[in-house]
């Protein structure tokens, strides 16, 4: 007997239907599949570049980082470019393997006939080869880079912007060094690491004051209100409270100054009176 047992005396056929029809089985629809995130590799982001060395006429190839493939993510202390995954900076320093002829990328071609001579007499003539990496460089292999870079400048008698900005990008590197690795490397290296980053800092500061007063600008590409900046940042991080306000001071004053910049260097001077107020209190 069912629910509608009875009817049929009225005439109804059919009295065993169900009341509710069962639902048609419906085809499971496959969900498309969420790509997975390809894990980062910096391999992946270079290419090995030809260069035609300006002093000894070599040919070679050194890593580069590939257009647009990384990045950027603000800026740290003393205008430290940030960015996402690596440290590009590794790779801007390009070293001829054969002749030990070392510059920053802009630079690189960039070689008068009496610094060619210098550098293939006190460089060249004593150099033993530079290994390359194949797949990427460390920060150990770019900061020995960094450092023939700015060797070539000295022996070269390079501008002392040029010379001050090979500093201060080797600063910038160091920096991303001990950021990056301070969880493995022992107490020695990272306080001597430190050091250099600090050595780096005084002489970049000494090679842009010099050259503030006797170059024209732009200067290692950036204008005069950057570059006061820049020293006004470097004078903070040596204790040179005085002459980072004079600094300040000057962008203040500047009709050009953009207001990003008048901004950070309210901020760096707010940071000065804190840093002095805290100093005097430990007294």
């Amino acid at each position: 007997m069912g629910l509608f047992s009875g009817l049929e005396t009225l005439g109804l056929k059919h009295t065993d239907i169900e009341i509710y029809e069962k639902p048609e089985a419906k085809e499971e629809v496959e969900k498309p599949k969420v790509a997975e995130k390809k894990e980062f590799r910096e391999e992946d982001v270079l290419f090995r570049k030809s260069y035609n060395c300006p002093v000894c006429d070599a040919d070679f190839k050194t890593l580069t980082v590939r257009t647009g493939k990384v990045r950027s993510v603000g800026q740290g202390d003393y205008l430290r470019p940030l960015y996402k995954d690596m440290d590009p900076l590794k790779y801007d320093a390009v070293v001829c393997p054969y002749c030990g002829y070392a510059a920053l990328s802009r630079y690189f071609n960039s070689v008068m006939p009496i610094q060619r001579k210098r550098i293939q007499e006190q460089i060249g003539e004593n150099f033993k080869g530079l290994v390359v990496s194949k797949d990427k460089f460390s920060y150990e292999e770019a900061v020995v880079r960094y450092k023939m870079v700015l060797y070539c400048d000295v022996v070269a008698g390079a501008k002392n912007s040029r010379k001050a900005y090979s500093c201060l990008k080797l600063a910038w590197l160091i920096q991303g060094m001990l950021d990056t690795e301070k969880e493995t490397m022992n107490v020695n290296d990272y306080i001597e690491l430190q050091s250099d980053e600090q050595e780096c800092i005084k002489n970049a500061y000494e090679g842009y004051t010099m050259a503030f007063s006797n170059e024209t600008f732009p200067m290692s590409g950036m204008d005069e209100v950057t570059v006061s900046f820049l020293l006004a940042e470097l004078a903070y991080k040596l204790g040179k409270y005085r002459e980072s306000l004079m600094q300040i001071s000057r962008i203040m004053g500047h009709a050009n100054a953009p207001a990003r910049i008048k901004d950070k260097a309210l901020d760096l001077k707010e940071q000065i009176r804190e840093q002095v107020k805290n100093e005097k209190a430990t007294e």
